[in-house]
């Protein structure tokens, strides 16, 4: 019988788009907020706000079929094939090329579910020489899994515009989507350098906006915090996590059960911090009852 099983991408890591590939960043990339992977769809953004909204990755090159295509692979390979996927991406850090050179973790999606996230830090832990870096709207997934002991070699930064953007501290390493090039003093202009997100002394980066003009009159004059806040203050609410789980109820249960299981809470604070509901402390994220 031939065999059927979805080709399994031969390399895992990219250069980026040219302005990254300048500078010798390789991307990982899946496909932005949500994918539909062997019938049944997983989200890949689940903490995304007002930024689904205005995001450069439903745009542009990246509704092109062929980067679709190696996009939703990238996925398959990560949800279907767990631990085929963490060693081919060990082994591919090896080759001389990754040497102090960066990678960006998610030209396109984000840290999906805690198993993906846990493995991504073992993957960094085995490529010392190699300098990793995010932008992350999970606060409440790095709060539990990342900063209570992270990969020496990564730096992560916490980007404005989503459903947890309530979770964020002032002394966290922030990203904002500003509408135009005018940056306020404290923040640090990543335009023609992103490898100023990877600068762990950099506490603040400024992203100015991406040239699509869709976006750019749904942004208007104000930052993605900004945006955030205010549909928050609309909503009476500061995510719409019960919504989102009955959409996935619907969805077909024959994938990994990990990710297939209702939205990832979102818990009241990061872990240490007491759920309004009980006073206890957060120690885990709450599943729905």
């Amino acid at each position: 019988m031939p065999d059927t099983s979805p080709t399994r991408p031969k390399t895992l890591l990219r250069k980026g788009n040219r302005r990254l590939a300048a500078i010798n960043v390789y991307t990982w990339s899946i496909p932005a907020l949500s994918a539909r992977i062997d019938g049944v769809v997983i989200r890949t953004c689940p903490a995304a706000g007002i930024c689904a909204r205005a995001c450069y990755a439903l745009n542009g090159t990246y509704l092109f079929p062929d980067v679709r295509r190696a996009h939703e692979a990238n996925l398959r390979y990560a949800v279907t094939d767990p631990a085929g996927w963490e060693h081919a991406m060990i082994t591919e850090l090896t080759a001389p090329r990754f040497r102090d050179a960066a990678v960006r973790v998610h030209d396109a999606g984000d840290f999906f579910s805690d198993d993906y996230t846990l493995a991504w830090m073992r993957i960094m832990r085995t490529a010392p020489t190699t300098r990793f870096y995010s932008y992350t709207k999970e606060v409440a997934r790095f709060g539990a899994l990342v900063e209570p002991d992270p990969p020496a070699n990564f730096v992560w930064r916490y980007s404005y515009g989503g459903r947890e953007d309530h979770l964020i501290r002032d002394s966290d390493r922030v990203a904002d989507v500003f509408p135009d090039d005018e940056i306020p003093n404290g923040w640090r202009s990543q335009r023609g350098n992103d490898l100023v997100a990877a600068d762990d002394n950099t506490a603040r980066v400024a992203i100015p906006a991406n040239n699509i003009p869709a976006a750019r009159r749904a942004q208007g004059d104000r930052t993605f915090s900004q945006w955030q806040a205010e549909d928050d203050a609309a909503r009476g609410r500061t995510h719409c996590t019960s919504r989102v789980d009955h959409a996935l109820h619907r969805q077909p249960r024959n994938g990994p059960r990990s990710l297939i299981q209702p939205a990832s809470p979102h818990v009241a604070g990061r872990t240490g911090d007491p759920d309004p509901e009980t006073g206890e402390l957060t120690t885990e994220r709450r599943t729905p009852s």
